[in-house]
């Protein structure tokens, strides 16, 4: 359900954030669903901060910088999520099975697309394919319909469901973290390889290369493997890519996009350089400018949001650093700290995820409802040799 919602503003309200607390309502009924008591606590701490800061936002603005009280209902009641979790009657067993299906199922669909495209069928936008749903769709916020580069008539897969190729790219990038790093499986990577390339995207490989990189600093006693892993599948990518490069040069060549103002790689991980440093030049810096006030920030440039920019320029470093200990405390085990990584990564590079509920709701299933394969799982795990 990514695509699908209601545009108010400069946001989106997603239909799945209803359907998750429709689930949490039935599943507190029925005794699946329990409340989280540190976490209830730590949110608390966020919604007394998030309220003063915007209180304060009223009472003496910003330079004259407007904010939104839609803004601050949407990132408390989005990030609510993580309060709940499952109870013992819940099978976390049954989550990662039903997760790695859709992944496949979106891998196998990006190739499906790139078929059907040069075959001169290019359903890339369900608003172009079902222009009535156009009321209760979202895409046209997103990079939905992303042409292979500038000027080319081709699209790059998006696999359908994932709203665009980066999302698709990161989608994999997490299909490849389950599948190696906590089923130890390595039979479904060429599927997620070959769907990879096909999104054009590096956003999925940045979050690999951060999350392997940044692991054994979390985990120095368990990074060996995962070292290990990251140093062999880069060892494949780099003989693979010297053998033939024509899969890998539209990647490659949207290395240039960074030097562009109007490309996606500028917005995300250039221009934000520039919004950060108009926020450390005013006194507001440490308490925000209020609810909705990097949009209307007159350093913001169009596209370049992440989680921690957001957080710093509407609730200020303080708000920050309460929203992560929520954050870190509702997402991190001694079990998925790999997986938690990785979500986190995704969550700062993937780009406007701090209220959007259908990553968050991915993020809350892997990292809250999942637990790592016991007996039940062992049937679909390779048999180690004796």
């Amino acid at each position: 359900m990514q695509r699908f919602g209601l545009l108010i503003g400069t946001g989106q309200i997603f239909f799945s954030l209803f359907g998750f607390f429709a689930l949490v309502a039935w599943g507190w009924w029925v005794g699946l669903v329990s409340i989280r008591g540190p976490q209830t606590l730590a949110f608390g701490l966020v919604v007394v901060w998030f309220l003063f800061s915007a209180v304060a936002a009223a009472e003496s603005p910003d330079r004259g910088v407007e904010t939104s009280a839609a803004s601050l209902a949407m990132v408390l009641v989005t990030n609510s999520i993580f309060l709940f979790g499952p109870s013992t009657r819940f099978s976390n067993e049954a989550v990662l099975p039903v997760f790695l299906f859709y992944v496949r199922l979106c891998a196998v669909l990006a190739i499906v697309q790139i078929v059907l495209q040069f075959g001169g069928i290019r359903i890339f936008s369900f608003k172009d394919a079902i222009p009535a749903l156009d009321p209760v769709l979202v895409e046209s916020a997103y990079n939905q319909n992303a042409v292979e580069f500038y000027g080319s008539l081709n699209r790059r897969a998006n696999g359908f469901f994932p709203m665009e190729p980066g999302a698709l790219s990161q989608l994999l990038a997490i299909g490849v973290i389950v599948d190696v790093f906590v089923l130890r499986r390595l039979a479904y990577l060429p599927l997620y390889a070959i769907s990879y390339v096909l999104t054009r995207s590096g956003s999925g490989l940045l979050v690999l290369v951060v999350s392997l990189g940044a692991y054994p600093l979390i985990a120095p006693l368990k990074s060996l493997r995962v070292i290990a892993i990251g140093a062999a599948v880069a060892l494949v990518i780099g003989t693979t890519y010297l053998v033939a490069p024509e899969p890998f040069d539209p990647i490659v060549s949207r290395l240039d996009e960074f030097s562009s103002t109007k490309s996606s790689g500028y917005a995300r991980y250039v221009a934000q350089l520039q919004t950060w440093d108009y926020l450390f030049q005013t006194d507001r810096v440490l308490i925000g400018s209020g609810p909705g006030g990097l949009e209307r920030s007159p350093a913001y440039f169009g596209g370049s949001g992440n989680p921690v920019l957001k957080l710093v320029a509407d609730y200020g470093i303080i708000g920050l650093l309460i929203f992560l200990f929520y954050l870190i405390l509702s997402i991190f085990r001694k079990d998925n700290s790999m997986l938690a990584l990785t979500m986190l990564a995704c969550y700062q590079l993937g780009g406007g995820n701090l209220a959007m509920a259908p990553f968050l709701i991915m993020m809350a299933m892997l990292c809250v409802w999942s637990q790592p394969p016991g007996a039940g799982l062992r049937s679909i795990r390779p048999k180690a040799a004796v």
